[in-house]
């Protein structure tokens, strides 16, 4: 009888070995894990980046370290991911750029869609419409009218080649059928100064880049592409109420993961994530950043990147913007 039941324990034993050693490979995460940004330092994105990964680092109970790799429009630090290891250790922080890029370059190392797992979006920041302060123009319509009446002579800035706001301009043009010409800057700052000093009529903006100019009174906003009108600026219409809904531009940032990620680890992260967002001190700090939160499943961050690919696709087509080697 005592042989018997030394055999059956120790069968248990053999037996469970297996689950036993599923269950700590399912743990995670039991290490750092390293977030690719994109971004040089400083910048909104990358701002918005470290407020999650902070909050993440003290939810997973492992450190989230922040390594930025910028350059090409995020192409370089993108790669990166696309190339790393699918084990959840190394994970992209994507913006907007994920979506336009690959249109703007005839070198892009990898498909945006394809080599990538969609973790979950964080938040999305509305882009707001600046012209000088001694523009005549009091309106969406009457900036319209303006471009109408002088071809080719409504001047907007872009804040770098192939970035949202440049983007958000081109849309502008092809939605209100007008002939805007586009001047591109090296950066947010020096579209501004220009725009402050009337070298152009209008810039798309991030609010946290415009927001010293508009206190300042250099500039006034004439729309928002938010959703709903902003509650820092709440006598500002949307481009919907201006006239021109077709402008639905909110440069996003999200998390993504190598393709063949288990499914397993992209739950779990998921979870995660949602439930920090919904904290009101997550809220405000990115609020401050000028990022809204911006809660999703993998698979509804997945349908909104194939759904701007095509989107973006169309836009640099119709914008007759060519790509760069």
């Amino acid at each position: 009888m005592f042989k018997n039941k030394y055999l059956r324990t120790t069968l248990a034993s053999i037996l469970a070995l297996p689950a036993a050693a599923g269950a700590q490979q399912a743990a995670y995460p039991q290490r750092p894990i390293r977030l690719i940004v994109p971004v040089a330092t400083g910048g909104a994105t990358d701002i918005v980046a470290r407020i999650a990964a902070s909050r993440l680092s003290q939810v997973l109970g492992q450190q989230m370290v922040i390594d930025n790799r910028a350059g090409a429009g995020g192409i370089i630090g993108t790669e990166l991911v696309a190339r790393a290891a699918p084990d959840g250790y190394t994970l992209l922080f994507a913006y907007a750029s994920h979506t336009i890029m690959p249109f703007l370059s005839r070198k892009v190392p990898y498909d945006p869609d394809r080599d990538f797992a969609a973790m979950g979006l964080v938040g999305a920041s509305p882009l707001v419409l600046t012209v000088p302060i001694s523009l005549p123009a009091n309106n969406v319509k009457e900036l319209v009218a303006m471009a109408r009446a002088k071809p080719g002579a409504v001047r907007a800035g872009a804040p770098g080649m192939g970035g949202v706001g440049h983007i958000a301009a081109e849309i502008f043009k092809q939605v209100s059928e007008t002939d805007i010409t586009t001047v591109i800057y090296k950066g947010g700052a020096p579209a501004q100064l220009a725009l402050a000093q009337s070298e152009v009529h209008f810039v798309f903006a991030t609010p946290p880049a415009a927001m010293a100019a508009i206190k300042a009174g250099r500039v006034k906003v004439l729309a928002t592409s938010a959703q709903e009108r902003l509650p820092f600026l709440p006598d500002v219409p949307t481009f919907a109420e201006a006239g021109l809904p077709g402008i639905d531009v909110m440069p996003w940032q999200g998390f993504l993961a190598p393709a063949q990620t288990p499914r397993a680890i992209i739950t779990q992260f998921n979870g995660a994530l949602n439930g920090m967002l919904k904290e009101s001190d997550m809220i405000s700090k990115l609020a401050v950043a000028g990022s809204d939160v911006l809660t999703s499943t993998p698979e509804a961050m997945a349908a909104k990147i194939r759904k701007e690919l095509a989107y973006f696709s169309r836009v640099i087509k119709a914008a007759k913007i060519k790509p760069v080697e």
